[in-house]
């Protein structure tokens, strides 16, 4: 009786070390993991932190493989994880493929069997893995040029984390780069619906449209985007140019017609007014609205700026003109001339004063130039093609 009593609790016992021994396994494999994430990016530490990566592999495998572990969901979470890590510490895809493959199983598979969601953190930690592992593959296939396959790389990675704002731009901008106008259009679209915007994210978005001849929702976009960003000047003028393309020049008008009129001590309000008048081709209301602007802003660079580019444009219309006089009209040459002169003369104050609220205006420097080109002077030509130089 007592010796079989005593067989009993052998037997009890090496159940008992046989399911700790697999239990080791995913503690060990645990452990293993914790290794590596503290050495991973330290300074001569990535043999130290791959041995203890493949260590982790060797140890979870056997737990996800012995029946008495393989239902443990924590065991399947750090297979997933390990898995992920080990995809993203190479970049040759036929290598890492299958690991990716394995990570993602054991990812559902340790959801499953969580049924308390006790590991639901440690679950979920695998998809921004993934989705890093992407990022990886987009980055590389943009550096060899391929947007096409980094915008698809990118896109695959929003599969993990969907809502995700740098792949969703990204995988935008690759398209856009590839010439896949209409993805890109999804992308961005995507972003502003993510409330994941910026005025450039406006911006390019309305301009895809455009490119596409989708007027309406180029000018739709663009008075979104003005909208919720009402000091970005850009904007507003897409919106205006686009509003004028469409034909919609009137209705323009009017409505920042109005604007002026409910708030006119609002300098952006004239401003904006100045371009759809230049872009219908009124210049003195749109001269006359610039300054306007100005007079609300005395350092509105932008107004002065569209002013003395305005002003340019009027005399190099009546400079072209006049150079094209044959030689029997000297009187209407020099009257001609005359005139252009004096428009020339009168830009080029706004010139200097958007160059002395912005430096760096390339525009500006740009007018400046041939400013000096119709003055016939060869040392301040030098000097601001210097400028614009290294503006570049």
């Amino acid at each position: 009786m007592k010796m079989k009593y005593f067989m009993l609790v052998l037997a009890g016992l090496a159940i008992s070390i046989t399911s700790f021994a697999q239990k080791g396994e995913v503690n060990n494999a645990k452990a293993n993991y914790i290794k590596y994430t503290s050495l991973k990016g330290a300074p001569g530490a990535d043999k130290l932190a791959a041995a203890a990566l493949n260590d982790a592999k060797t140890a979870v495998d056997k737990a996800t493989a012995n029946e008495k572990t393989k239902a443990d969901p924590v065991a399947w979470a750090y297979r997933a994880l390990i898995y992920a890590d080990l995809a993203l510490a190479d970049s040759v895809d036929s290598k890492t493929a299958p690991l990716v493959a394995e990570a993602i199983s054991s990812q559902k598979k340790a959801a499953e069997l969580d049924k308390d969601g006790a590991n639901k953190a440690l679950i979920e930690s695998v998809p921004p893995m993934m989705a890093q592992y992407q990022f990886n593959k987009g980055v590389r296939a943009y550096n060899a040029k391929d947007f096409a396959k980094a915008s698809a790389e990118f896109q695959e990675g929003l599969t993990y984390t969907p809502k995700d704002s740098v792949l969703t731009l990204y995988s935008g901008l690759m398209a856009l780069y590839g010439k896949d106008y209409k993805t890109a259009i999804k992308q961005y679209s995507a972003a502003v619906a993510n409330k994941q915007y910026s005025p450039e994210v406006f911006t390019t978005l309305s301009e895809l449209y455009f490119t596409e001849k989708d007027t309406i929702n180029a000018i739709k976009v663009a008075a979104e985007g003005s909208a919720k960003f009402p000091t970005n000047t850009g904007l507003a003028a897409k919106e205006i140019e686009y509003s004028l393309v469409a034909g919609k020049n009137k209705e323009i008008i009017d409505r920042i017609t109005e604007l002026v009129k409910k708030d006119p001590t609002n300098k952006y309000n004239q401003y904006y007014l100045g371009i759809a008048y230049n872009g219908m081709g009124d210049f003195a209301k749109a001269e006359e609205a610039y300054k306007a602007s100005i007079a609300i802003d005395p350092a509105f660079v932008d107004a002065y700026l569209n002013l003395g580019g305005l002003i340019m444009d009027e005399a190099i219309i009546i400079y072209n003109a006049t150079n094209k006089l044959p030689g029997s009209q000297q009187a209407q040459y020099v009257e001609g001339m005359k005139k252009a002169n004096v428009e020339f003369e009168r830009a080029f104050p706004y010139l200097q004063k958007t160059i002395e609220l912005n430096p760096k205006s390339k525009a500006a420097f740009t007018n400046l130039k041939v400013y000096y080109q119709v003055k016939k002077d060869t040392d301040k030509l030098k000097e601001i093609q210097a400028k614009i130089d290294s503006l570049n």
